[in-house]
């Protein structure tokens, strides 16, 4: 999504909070969010680094679920050391476990 609710301007159309918002009436939820219990905006693990830059870190990749998923999913987010020379992005990892 390369987006975070902490650039939503209220008077801006379209913003990642409405995204969210819609994504969450059609049933689907943010992954990180549910196994974390952070709220939107105050992430703790970073997904981007502007500019290979350790100290411009934004959580602004997700991965979502249905309800039905959401419990069995589980997301790692790539160690920086490991791949920030590649890419200012981390790789997003989703295990699901399958129904029984």
């Amino acid at each position: 999504m390369n987006s975070n609710v902490i650039w939503d301007k209220p008077d801006r159309w379209w913003n990642h909070s409405d995204v969210v918002e819609e994504l969450h009436d059609a049933g689907l939820k943010s992954i990180y969010h549910h196994q974390t219990n952070e709220r939107e905006g105050k992430e703790t693990v970073p997904t981007f680094f502007l500019q290979r830059n350790e100290q411009k870190a934004y959580h602004i990749d997700y991965a979502f679920a249905s309800d039905d998923c959401l419990t069995r999913c589980s997301i790692s987010i790539g160690d920086k050391s490991k791949w920030l020379h590649l890419s200012d992005h981390m790789p997003l990892c989703v295990d699901i476990i399958p129904k029984a």
